[in-house]
């Protein structure tokens, strides 16, 4: 087979980087966006580094870098969410109070990522040329640019696709450094590595990846060329090698150093102390550290059904960060973002396949990225895998791809290191998690080409031709809503809410989408009410949305009544909040819930008159009335639990329609528990 053409090649990387950015309209501002422009966009602007450190800065700096071209206007500096760092409170201001152009903001920032995204294809593609040959390469760059998992994370300003692009490429460079010793390939290592601690605090994989490298190639032996003057240099034996890579990794920890401290402008301070003295981490060092509690929030009267409690506790890493800290040794945002990333990954609500748990399952990922890939692709990467087990045994074998476990080391070593650690963390909030491992799995999967040697060769070629065909097709299918595909035998993005929400399905994307149902709505004469409990970042208030919010006090900070008052007509409900997963009732309606319900209907009914209170009274009232609101929703979201919604409105946002004996049934009739609950409340 012929070499694909580099124009070839450019085609598909631009098609990818297309497919991902066009679906940009139809996809709104997900959670993390907000905190992340508004991150970088400060970084640019201010040097100040106390927005949202938690994620690294350079995919920030890079999705906000075209932000700056742009007339955007900051909310005061003087503003207490910005003096105590709270992002996701300046950020709601920076994208809904400013007057700034959100949805030209997030293409912008999207068309930067998608690039990042496109640099990532390309690296698969070349990884299964490399390895297994043109038709390897052409299998993994189908695979990789048709996949809806990639397309959804090229396609949205965040972390992920650039923590992607940063360790493998930082890996590969490093292991090309290693099979030969140039200026330019030490430079350039360097510099990746660098920017891999920079692209999400999960980069400092690289630093036991980089060890093991090294010990491969010192076991494997072979002569190492030297070429940093104008002649080649030839080190011979294990230990000519080893003696030779101290120097070496000498000098890439101290470059790596160097760009991660540039990262944050060579200020050991996270706050540019030029704005203002005055200033906070929105959380302090003690509590980051495990060494004191979370502060305590208000209390509410559904406190009392929160029965999960964070662990305090300080263990060896929070040590080793606090050591750093008092010696200065990394940045200041660097170090609060690593022990809050650390922390926060010990312990987090989370749904999977109807259980809830705040540490996690050992199965989480595998199941996710079963469900979550397509299956003509899970069958071309166990055929690869097949092909890697000595499957193929024609004589017409090549001979190059024999050592191909030695060459593909990075790789190898990359994916076990990071599912053991995705498999053994408490982290289950979303499918992108293991996005860094998708590349790997394509060369996996490429390495099918090499049934073509037997003799069978146009069987297995149509086959492959039909496989990769089917890929494209059901991601073509899955477009615009690529963050909620579902593979088709799980029933597809229509069933995908079952098993999977958070970001896997339901990262706050759909608000846009929901704005031509209700212009299509008011268009046929509909006049019905639309009450919606929506849980994400988009704002919602700037949009002008035709609706009653209900039961996502967390995710609108606006003024207006509670309790809700809710009637008959539509539910548009986010496929997380009707899981519950952040709710006070996560999963079945309990007798505990009902009965709080029960007192706190009772309370609001027989509470006094406006005039007749005090500010105090006024106060526990609304607390009473915000708690009251939240249980309705639950114990509306669990009575529809096994009632199909009627659409699903931006792959995440639910349609029921309830009559008025619906509704009264949901929120006032008989509990819904779970068959064979006990109760008497």
């Amino acid at each position: 087979m012929r070499r694909p053409a580099p124009l070839l090649v450019a085609g598909a990387l631009a098609l990818f980087w297309l497919m991902a950015v066009t679906v940009s309209p139809h996809n709104g501002t997900t959670s993390d966006e907000v905190v992340h422009l508004t991150g970088g966009y400060t970084y640019w602007k201010l040097n100040d580094y106390r927005m949202h450190p938690e994620n690294g800065t350079l995919p920030m700096r890079i999705a906000a870098l075209p932000l700056l071209g742009m007339d955007l206007k900051l909310p005061p500096l003087d503003d207490p969410s910005w003096v105590n760092s709270k992002v996701n409170v300046y950020g709601d201001k920076f994208f809904g109070e400013e007057g700034n152009p959100v949805d030209a903001m997030l293409l912008r920032a999207r068309l930067m990522i998608a690039l990042v995204g496109a640099f990532t294809v390309w690296l698969t593609w070349r990884w299964a040329r490399g390895l297994f040959g043109p038709a390897a390469g052409w299998i993994a760059l189908i695979l990789a640019a048709f996949s809806p998992t990639m397309l959804a994370h090229a396609g949205l300003a965040t972390s992920d696709m650039t923590m992607t692009a940063c360790v493998l490429g930082a890996l590969t460079l490093v292991w090309r450094l290693l099979h030969r010793l140039t200026w330019w390939r030490l430079i350039a290592a360097t510099i990746a590595c660098g920017l891999a601690f920079l692209s999400k605090m999960s980069g400092v994989l690289i630093v036991p990846l980089i060890g093991l490298m090294v010990l491969v190639r010192w076991w494997r032996g072979t002569p190492w060329p030297v070429a940093l003057g104008g002649s080649v240099r030839w080190l011979r034996g294990r230990r000519a090698v080893a003696t030779a890579t101290l120097p070496v990794a000498l000098f890439v920890a101290g470059g790596s150093l160097a760009v991660l401290w540039a990262g944050y402008g060579f200020r050991y301070e996270g706050f540019n102390r030029k704005l203002s003295d005055a200033h906070d981490y929105y959380l302090s060092w003690d509590v980051i550290l495990d060494r004191a509690p979370l502060p305590a929030p208000e209390k509410t009267p559904i406190d009392a059904l929160v029965t999960d409690h964070e662990p305090v506790h300080e263990t060896g890493m929070t040590h080793l960060i606090g050591w750093l800290r008092d010696h200065r040794l990394l940045p200041e945002a660097y170090l609060w973002g690593f022990a809050q990333t650390y922390k926060f990954s010990q312990y987090r609500s989370a749904y999977f396949l109807g259980d809830y748990r705040t540490t996690g399952w050992k199965t989480f990922f595998p199941v996710a990225f079963v469900l979550k890939t397509t299956l003509p692709a899970l069958a071309l990467i166990a055929a690869g895998a097949l092909a890697l087990a000595g499957a193929p045994r024609a004589r017409g074998r090549p001979r190059r791809v024999k050592p191909w476990a030695y060459r593909a080391a990075p790789l190898l070593l990359f994916f076990a290191v990071y599912w053991v650690m995705a498999i053994n963390l408490h982290l289950n909030i979303g499918h992108r998690h293991i996005l860094p491992t998708y590349p790997v799995f394509f060369v996996v999967a490429s390495a099918s080409a090499l049934w073509l040697a037997g003799s069978s060769r146009r069987g297995v070629l149509l086959a492959l031709g039909l496989a990769l065909a089917a890929h494209a097709a059901d991601s073509w299918l899955a477009r615009p809503f690529y963050l909620s595909y579902f593979q088709p035998l799980a029933g597809g993005p229509r069933a995908g809410y079952r098993y999977l929400v958070d970001s896997s399905y339901d990262w706050g994307q759909g608000l846009p989408d929901l704005a031509r149902w209700l212009a299509e709505k008011q268009n046929t004469g509909d006049r019905e009410p639309v009450f919606l409990s929506y849980l994400g970042a988009d704002p919602v208030r700037p949009r002008r949305l035709d609706v009653v919010r209900f039961g996502d006090d967390s995710s609108d900070s606006g003024l207006r009544n509670y309790p809700a008052v809710l009637r008959p007509g539509w539910y548009v409900i986010s496929a997380t909040q009707f899981q519950g997963v952040y709710l006070p009732v996560r999963g079945a309606w309990t007798p505990a819930a009902e009965k709080l319900y029960r007192e706190l209907d009772r309370q609001l009914r027989a509470a006094s008159s406006p005039a007749d209170r005090t500010a105090a009274e006024s106060a526990d009232l609304l607390r009473i009335a915000k708690s009251y609101e939240a249980l309705q929703a639950c114990r509306l979201f669990c009575a529809l639990h096994d009632r199909e919604p009627l659409a699903i409105i931006g792959g995440s946002l639910l349609v029921f329609h309830l009559a008025d004996r619906d509704l009264s049934a949901a929120l006032y009739g008989p509990p819904p528990f779970p068959p064979g609950t006990a109760s008497n409340p």
